[in-house]
C-alpha cells in the first residue's frame, strides 16, 4: 500500500457507500475564538442568527472573517468606474471601497496564460466610512459581512454589467460574486495554553472549539498546564544530508518544499542561526531551510499598503523570523503557534534529509492568517515557480505544504474562490500542494483542505488533503473526518525540532537547591538547581506535538523523498524545466506512494 517506510496511507474514497454527505454534519467546527484575539486582528464571528440576510439567499453557516476587508479580483481594482459603482453603492450603509497599491510585479517573463490568472487574482481592499454629501457625519460600523450583502442586493436587480455605460449603474452579480470576504485562518496544531486560548486548533471540547480546555476526549493530548506540546530530550544526530556539490551531481538539484507557517528560528538541524535580534540562514543557500526575502518584503508591503489606507488594526508579517515568542509580554506566556513551522521543518528533515525548506512566514504566534496574505504568498509562488520553469530550475518549487485553514460561510466555498484558484494554477505548473483537515472532529469542509473534492482529472496533479492518525495507525479522536479529505498520516504526539532558544515564563511545579555531592560538576551553569520539568523550557531543541498541522507535512516530506527515487528515469529528472515535466514528475512521485484517487 505505500512506499517504504512512510507512514502516510492512500485510500479510495468513500462517496456513494452510504455514508451522510460532508454537509450533512452539524458540527459547526470553529464557532469562536476569543474576544482579545478577534480584537488584535480586527475580525468578527460570523453568527447565522444574527448575520445581515438577503431574502431567497441560502442560510450562511458560522466564520471568522477580516472587518474592514474585502477579497476584489486585482484586474477590478484597477477600473476606475467598477470603484466608483461599488462606492455609489456602498454609500447606502456608510461605508467606502478604498483600491491599494497593488503592482503585479514582473510578468514579462512568465508564460502570458500564467501572467493573466495572476493578475485577477483577488487582493485586499479597505472599507472606510463614506463622506457624508451634506458634511454632517453619521456614526457608521464598518462591517465587510455588511457591505457584501448590500452589494449582492444591488445586483440581484442588475442583470448587465452597465458600470461602464451609466452613471448610476452597478455590477451584475457574476461580477459581484468574484468579491468575498477576507477570512481569517488558523492553525491545525492543537493548541490548548489557558492564558489565551488561541485560534490554532482543537482545544477543549471537539464540538466546542473555544480555546478552553476541559476534562475531555482531547485530554489524552495534552500536558502540564493544559499544553498539547511539551519539551522531550532526543538522542539522535540529524539525518544525514549529502553535500550541496554531492546532491547536484547525484539528483540535479535538491526538492523544494515550501512551508508558508510561522516563520523559522535558531536549530541546528535547520541550518538557521541566532544574527543579532534576527536569525540567518545559511548565505550560499545551501542551508536546509532558505527564506526568500523577495517574497516576504512584497507580503510586508502588502500588509503596510492595507493598512495605511484604514485596515485598523493589521497585524502586518514584517520578516521570515517566528518572533515575538508571546503576545502578551507581561504573562510572557509563549504563543499558542510559537514554533509551528519549526517543528514542521524538523518532520521534512526526518523524512527527507535531501530535500530543502522554504520557509515563508504567513502565520503569527497565535495562528491566525490573514487571508489576504496567504493568496499574496501562494501568487509570489507561482510566479517564482513560472520563472523558474522558463529560466532555469534554481528557485523551483515542488511541494507546497498548508497546515491552516478556515470554514465557508457557504455549504462550499464558492467556485470563483480567489484561494482556489491560485491553488490550481501551482497544480497546473506542476506543484503538489499538501493541506492539513483541521482538528475540530467535523466532517464540515476546512479550507483549503476541502478543495480536494471533486477529484482531480486524470494528469493533474491532485490536491491532497491529510487527516491525523495516532501512533497506532487509528483515526486521532481531534481529527477533522470527511469524504473530501484523501490521505491520512500520523499527526498525533510527534516528535520534531523546536527552536532553541525558547523559555516560556512557567516555572516547574518543584526547584530546590541541590545538596553537596548531589549536583553536576563544580561551574556548570546548572550546578545548583535541581527541579522538576519546565513546561516551556526548550532548550533541548525538540518538543512532542499532536495535530493535523504535522500530518500533512509528513506526507509532503515523503513526496519531496519520492522526487528523488525518480532521477533513475531520465524523462523526470529534477532539472527538467517547463510545467509538463514537473507535473510528470509530481505524479510519478505520487504514484510510487501508490496514489489512488
Amino acid at each position: 500500500m505505500q512506499e517504504p517506510g512512510t507512514k502516510g496511507f492512500f485510500f479510495d474514497r468513500r462517496d456513494g457507500d452510504g455514508d451522510e454527505p460532508d454537509d450533512a454534519d452539524t458540527t459547526a467546527g470553529l464557532i469562536s475564538l476569543p474576544a482579545a484575539l478577534l480584537e488584535r486582528h480586527g475580525a468578527r464571528m460570523l453568527n447565522p442568527e444574527h448575520a445581515a440576510a438577503i431574502p431567497g439567499q441560502p442560510a450562511v453557516r458560522p466564520t471568522v472573517y477580516r472587518a474592514r476587508t474585502l477579497l476584489v479580483p486585482g484586474h477590478l481594482l484597477k477600473d476606475a468606474a467598477f470603484i466608483e459603482a461599488v462606492n455609489m453603492v456602498l454609500a447606502r450603509a456608510g461605508m467606502n471601497l478604498v483600491p491599494p497599491e497593488t503592482p503585479d510585479g514582473d510578468l514579462r517573463r512568465i508564460p502570458e496564460d500564467v501572467a493573466e490568472v495572476l493578475r485577477q487574482l483577488p487582493r485586499v481592499a479597505v472599507l472606510t466610512a463614506a463622506s457624508p454629501d451634506d458634511d454632517v457625519a453619521e456614526p457608521v460600523v464598518i462591517d465587510a459581512w455588511v457591505a457584501l450583502q448590500t452589494l449582492r442586493a444591488a445586483a440581484k436587480t442588475q442583470k448587465q454589467p452597465t458600470f461602464r455605460l451609466r452613471r448610476h449603474a452597478v455590477p451584475d452579480e457574476q461580477t459581484v460574486a468574484t468579491i468575498s470576504l477576507e477570512h481569517l485562518l488558523v492553525g491545525s496544531a492543537i493548541t490548548g495554553s489557558p492564558a489565551h486560548g488561541g485560534g490554532g486548533g482543537l482545544s477543549g471540547n471537539p464540538n466546542d472549539s473555544t480555546g478552553v480546555a476541559g476534562p475531555t476526549s482531547t485530554d489524552s493530548y495534552q500536558f502540564n498546564g493544559g499544553d498539547t506540546r511539551t519539551p522531550v530530550a532526543v538522542c539522535l544526530e540529524a539525518p544525514r544530508r549529502l553535500s550541496p556539490g554531492d546532491c547536484e551531481a547525484r539528483y540535479g538539484r535538491r526538492p523544494v518544499v515550501a512551508v508558508l507557517d510561522t516563520g523559522i528560528r535558531e536549530h541546528p538541524w535547520l541550518d538557521v542561526a541566532k544574527d543579532g535580534n534576527g536569525y540567518e540562514t545559511d548565505p550560499n543557500g545551501n542551508g536546509f531551510v532558505a527564506v526568500d526575502e523577495g517574497i516576504q518584503e512584497a507580503i510586508r508591503w502588502a500588509g503596510e499598503q492595507a493598512s495605511g489606507a484604514g485596515d485598523k488594526p493589521r497585524q502586518v508579517i514584517k520578516n521570515a523570523w517566528d518572533k515575538p515568542v508571546t503576545a502578551d509580554p507581561l504573562v510572557g506566556e509563549l504563543d499558542t503557534d510559537t514554533g509551528h513551522s519549526t517543528f514542521i521543518s524538523g518532520i521534512v528533515r526526518q523524512v527527507a534529509p535531501e530535500a530543502q525548506v522554504l520557509a515563508i512566514r504567513i502565520m503569527h504566534g497565535d495562528g491566525i492568517v490573514n487571508e489576504g496574505d496567504l493568496l499574496c504568498a501562494l501568487s509570489l509562488l507561482a510566479r517564482r515557480v513560472a520563472l523558474a520553469e522558463a529560466d532555469g530550475m534554481s528557485g523551483m518549487v515542488d511541494v507546497v505544504s498548508l497546515s491552516l485553514g478556515y470554514f465557508s460561510e457557504r455549504g462550499y466555498a464558492h467556485f470563483t474562490s480567489g484561494l482556489r484558484t491560485v491553488i490550481d494554477l501551482l497544480r497546473n505548473l506542476g506543484v503538489a500542494v499538501i493541506a492539513a483537515a483541521g482538528n475540530y472532529s467535523t466532517s464540515r469542509r476546512f479550507y483549503p483542505a476541502a478543495f480536494a473534492q471533486p477529484p482531480a482529472p486524470a494528469g493533474q496533479v491532485p490536491l491532497i488533503s491529510v487527516g491525523a492518525l495516532n501512533p497506532n495507525r487509528t483515526t486521532a479522536v481531534f481529527s477533522d473526518g470527511g469524504t473530501w479529505i484523501n490521505a491520512w498520516a500520523w499527526g498525533a504526539a510527534m516528535v520534531s525540532t523546536f527552536p532553541v532558544d525558547i523559555q516560556g515564563s512557567r516555572s516547574p511545579e518543584i526547584r530546590i537547591r541541590t545538596r553537596p555531592g548531589t549536583g553536576l560538576t563544580p561551574g556548570d551553569p546548572y550546578a545548583g538547581e535541581r527541579e522538576a520539568l519546565d513546561p516551556d523550557d526548550y532548550r533541548s531543541g525538540f518538543a512532542l506535538w499532536s495535530g493535523t498541522s504535522f500530518s500533512a507535512p509528513l506526507v509532503a516530506a515523503h513526496i519531496a523523498r519520492a522526487l528523488l527515487r525518480e532521477k533513475t528515469d531520465p524523462k523526470l529528472g529534477l532539472t527538467l524545466p517547463g510545467k509538463v515535466a514537473a507535473r510528470q514528475r509530481a505524479l510519478a512521485a505520487l504514484e510510487n506512494l501508490r496514489w489512488k484517487d
